[in-house]
């Protein structure tokens, strides 16, 4: 499995890095919340964020999405439904990144996140339509594989 999992990783990767960018990144912030428990309270910028969810609760859904993206990239194929959960963590990601947008902009202050969050939020929006056309592919091909075995799934 670790053979095909580093074949992948070579074959995949040109066309996943926003998938990987993204997931490092929003591992990464889950790790800044974790790092500054008091971010929510100190900062202009995030002061309203705990309205939605304690800034604990957004470092651990961040990190859990995060390590449970990471862990889908990692496998990568090597199971059938990667494409699959491929784009529904992309899509989860993009709530995070359409949150944090839009919390920054009800903060009334003008951050350089609001150039960056937003750009964000279309890459991993790209990143689900990719997911699903990769989906599709495979869903094709193991329909196919099927119909020539004569089974069905």
């Amino acid at each position: 499995m670790f053979t095909h999992i580093a074949a992948s990783f070579r074959k995949t990767f040109p066309g996943r890095q926003t998938e990987w960018l993204l997931t490092s990144v929003l591992i990464g912030w889950a790790a800044m919340l974790i790092i500054n428990p008091d971010m929510f309270r100190t900062t202009a910028t995030y002061a309203n964020f705990g309205e939605i969810m304690s800034q604990s609760m957004w470092a651990m859904a961040c990190l859990y999405v995060g390590v449970a993206r990471l862990a889908v990239l990692i496998v990568n194929g090597a199971w059938r439904r990667s494409p699959h959960l491929r784009a529904g963590l992309a899509f989860l990601t993009c709530l995070f990144w359409y949150q944090i947008t839009v919390g920054m902009l009800q903060s009334g202050t003008l951050s350089t996140g609001l150039a960056v969050y937003p750009a964000f939020f279309l890459f991993d929006a790209i990143n689900v339509i990719r997911a699903m056309g990769d989906a599709a592919v495979t869903d094709h091909h193991y329909e196919k594989q099927a119909a020539a075995d004569g089974t069905s799934e």
